[in-house]
């Protein structure tokens, strides 16, 4: 047509202005609170079922129950890290269920399985007896010299244990390696031991339980420590795995565990999920919609 290129992006423009305005006059529909479940469930029920259709009511019920767990009151946004999806192959959809708090994939190093109502200390750190940095020859000269050795090592490694055990702390968590020895003694105090391999992993632990991961072995100061209502091991469909369950209102994170019966459905739920929640997050910042399906489209397209 002899349009020179300049002139259509100018044409482009001009359209882009012109929608942006009448986008302002499709409002169909504004969310009056963020925190009622079902009108939050009713307004991002059409981004799931375009993935996940006949499961929409479902899988939006429990979307939204965990998105009303992450919002921090008097806030208008929310962080998605803090909603998990734990995938767990066997039972079926309808099994699936919203923790609020973490759920791990590991399994307790002690025989203690469940605790309730108690502190939780977080170590980013092995849990062994500290090692020399350099090589040493010891001389022993009889028996009792050989027995004694390790003996004052081992009585202040107890300490550290007996110290957590008296601060209430009945649930330890550590990443990288526990000692045999440490196990011992954890079991001796009747605390639930648990290593975590991910350090992401640990750090949303931390989060969930509100607390601070410590570097070193020492017992942690009353605000480093965390707290859970329950921490229990559980096996679902032969999964062995550790739920940490804290209902306070400060605890902004939210497990939500799916069960299915193949890899490939529970992939495809988790992305169902991803929509679902990234919706709501989109809804906190903004509570209008418009019409879907496409209607908007080909209004918008008649007008320009």
């Amino acid at each position: 047509m002899g349009l020179h290129p300049s002139e259509i992006l100018i044409g482009y423009e001009k359209a882009g202005n012109f929608m942006h305005k009448e986008l302002e006059n499709q409002v169909c529909y504004n969310l009056k609170d963020i925190r009622n479940n079902e009108e939050v469930l009713r307004c991002m029920k059409a981004s799931v079922a375009s993935k996940q259709y006949g499961l929409e009511d479902l899988m939006g019920g429990l979307i939204t129950q965990a998105c009303l767990y992450a919002i921090p009151a008097g806030k208008k946004s929310f962080s998605t890290d803090n909603i998990r999806v734990q995938k767990i192959l066997g039972g079926g959809i309808h099994d699936s269920e919203v923790i609020r708090g973490m759920v791990s994939i590991r399994q307790s190093e002690t025989s203690i399985h469940h605790v309730t109502k108690c502190k939780v200390a977080v170590f980013n750190s092995n849990i062994e007896m500290n090692q020399g940095e350099t090589k040493g020859t010891v001389l022993f000269t009889n028996a009792g010299e050989l027995e004694n050795y390790t003996k004052s090592e081992e009585e202040r490694f107890e300490a550290i244990i007996k110290d957590l055990a008296e601060h209430d702390v009945r649930v330890v968590v550590c990443s990288g390696a526990m000692s045999e020895l440490a196990i011992h003694y954890f079991e001796k105090y009747k605390i639930m031991a648990i290593k975590i391999m991910s350090k992401w992993e640990l750090k949303r632990i931390a989060r969930a339980v509100g607390a601070s991961p410590i570097i070193k072995l020492e017992t942690p100061k009353p605000d480093e420590l965390g707290w859970v209502d329950e921490a229990n091991f559980t096996e679902i469909s032969s999964t062995k795995c550790i739920v940490f369950r804290r209902d306070q209102e400060e605890n902004k994170m939210a497990t939500i565990v799916l069960r299915g019966s193949t890899i490939n459905m529970l992939d495809d739920m988790e992305r169902a999920i991803d929509d679902g929640v990234n919706s709501i997050k989109t809804l906190c910042r903004d509570n209008r919609l418009l019409p879907g399906a496409g209607a908007t489209e080909i209004n918008l397209a008649k007008k320009i």
